[in-house]
């Protein structure tokens, strides 16, 4: 055993093997058992438009399967469902929606919390490379500090339950980093096939992956020598096998599915970086997902990590990153999901800084009670952040809207054509209502068409273009409907309405004049 780490304490004890295990264990315990809190409300709580374009994807897949559940779903239904699934866009390989339908298909039944668990157990399993990564960058008790900032940081915590690719990416996130690591310390044909396959998981989950593992992989070839690195075979086995799948799948995807527009819509943004409150917004997203003060703690945790490699690499993460957010420009002050890997990053910083604070006691000779009084200290942070997100999931049920949608459907009627100013792009009333509405364009949706250019015509002729054949007009953003007063004036002017709860229903069949 190296002698920095037959030294070391865990929490002022001097560990066995077991013992880290033991330790180890209960915090991945932990972890696991605080997000399975109000675990049978629906999706409505983070990222809404982006896990029920997964549930309904992942729909459309398990009734297009032969099974006795999905035989006996009325035909209409059936076939409804299995056409939005189809028609709902593949950012991303739909590993995720598979891996769901086929477990509806072997317990029988749709449940929304088969998603949730599989998302929930991912972002756990993560928190095991990420201790072992941590370990063998900083100390033992920097990879605890480590993986209690992964596991309970409150908004982690909550969108670890997300039904999206994220949480799957992350966990090989930090695999791939780890085995890069390992290629790193000992260039052998197993280590490379690791690094290589797990790089290559992480960027075929999402290709914007690449930003985390490419470049501490460019980072660990430039540590080993760049001409070195030109003449080794594994250099170029590693780059095969992470790049080449997904590159062609997001070919293929784009071309012949016809899903660019999705893939690379509104990525590359250029016009907001001479926007000074773009770079604002950033920093107070990135805020708001990890912390001010971790953030900094974190970066000032590379001049404590354990050798100068580690440190390289360390830096190629945060240059990753910060070209990740240049890259989706829009995305990355918008969007607080694609801040997550930066919680790992941040997460080895913080216990780089934490292992130090914990070496610099250990050090001094201090009595039971400044012991307990620091142990104390570093439960009660986990406790405050386990009491925020616990408050931020039983806050709000919204175990109500499902019969919400259904009902409003049912009134509809699921062979209406309708055009709707709805929430999370139709997605609710696709999913629970069996209608599938075209969109007028909310103001965050005319917001990006101005960003990228793109421009519309006059409101009447856009009005007459977007509700020609339909039938009814439905708005259940009243906000935005207020927001957009020629629409208001335009609907209460010409078109009889029904009003419900949260709703208005224009009839366009029937014009007032």
């Amino acid at each position: 055993m190296p002698e920095h780490k037959a030294n070391e304490r865990a929490l002022f004890l001097k560990p066995s093997k077991p013992m880290v295990i033991i330790l180890l264990v209960i915090f991945l315990l932990a972890g696991l058992g605080l997000r399975l809190i109000d675990l049978d409300d629906l999706p409505l709580d983070f990222a809404v438009t982006r896990q029920l374009h997964s549930y309904i994807m992942t729909r459309g897949i398990y009734y297009e399967m032969d099974t006795p559940v999905t035989n006996a779903i009325p035909p209409e239904t059936r076939q409804f469902a299995i056409e939005t699934g189809k028609s709902e866009p593949q950012i991303e390989p739909p590993i995720m929606e598979y891996l769901v339908a086929f477990i509806y298909r072997l317990i029988g039944q749709e449940n929304m919390l088969v998603a949730r668990l599989l998302s929930i157990l991912f972002w756990v399993i993560g928190g095991i490379p990420l201790f072992l990564l941590a370990r063998r960058m900083t100390t033992l008790n920097g990879a605890f500090i480590a993986l209690a900032l992964y596991l309970f940081n409150p908004f982690a915590t909550i969108a670890s339950r997300s039904f999206q690719p994220d949480p799957l990416m992350v966990m090989f996130i930090v695999w791939a980093l780890y085995f890069q690591f390992e290629w790193l310390e000992k260039d052998t044909l197993k280590t490379t096939l690791l690094a290589a396959v797990f790089t290559g998981l992480a960027v075929f989950i999402k290709i914007s992956s690449v930003f985390f593992v490419g470049f501490s992989m460019v980072a660990i070839v430039l540590i080993k020598g760049l001409k070195p690195s030109l003449k080794n075979r594994h250099v170029y086995l590693i780059a095969a096998i992470a790049l080449v799948p997904a590159l062609l799948y997001n070919l293929i995807s784009a071309t012949v599915g016809g899903n660019a527009g999705a893939i690379f819509g509104a990525r590359w943004v250029p016009a907001l970086f001479s926007d000074p409150k773009w770079y604002l917004n950033w920093l107070m997203l990135a805020r708001f997902v990890v912390g001010f003060y971790p953030i900094v703690i974190a970066l000032l945790g590379f001049f404590m990590l354990r050798e100068k490699k580690h440190q390289i690499v360390y830096i190629s993460m945060w240059l990753g990153y910060l070209l990740y957010g240049f890259m989706f420009a829009y995305h990355i002050y918008t969007h607080n999901y694609y801040h997550l890997p930066l919680i790992p990053i941040v997460a080895l910083g913080f216990g780089a800084v934490g292992g130090a604070v914990f070496k610099y006691l250990e050090d001094k000779p201090l009595n039971w009670f400044s012991r307990v009084l620091v142990l104390g200290l570093f439960a009660f942070s986990i406790g405050l952040c386990v009491m925020k997100s616990r408050g931020e999931m039983i806050g709000a049920s919204y175990r109500h809207e499902a019969k919400y949608w259904k009902d409003l459907g049912d009134k509809i009627g699921q062979r209406a054509s309708v055009i709707a100013l709805t929430h999370d792009y139709g997605y609710r009333l696709n999913y629970w209502g069996f209608l599938q509405p075209e969109l007028w364009p909310t103001g965050g949706d005319l917001k990006v068409k101005e960003l990228i250019g793109s421009t519309d015509p006059e409101f009447e002729t856009l009005f007459k273009m977007r509700t020609e054949g339909k039938h009814y007009f439905l708005v259940t953003l009243l906000g935005e409907l207020e927001g957009q007063a020629d629409l208001s004036e335009y609907l209460f002017e010409h078109y009889p309405y029904s009003e419900g709860d949260g709703y208005y229903l224009f009839d366009l069949k029937n014009p007032l004049n």
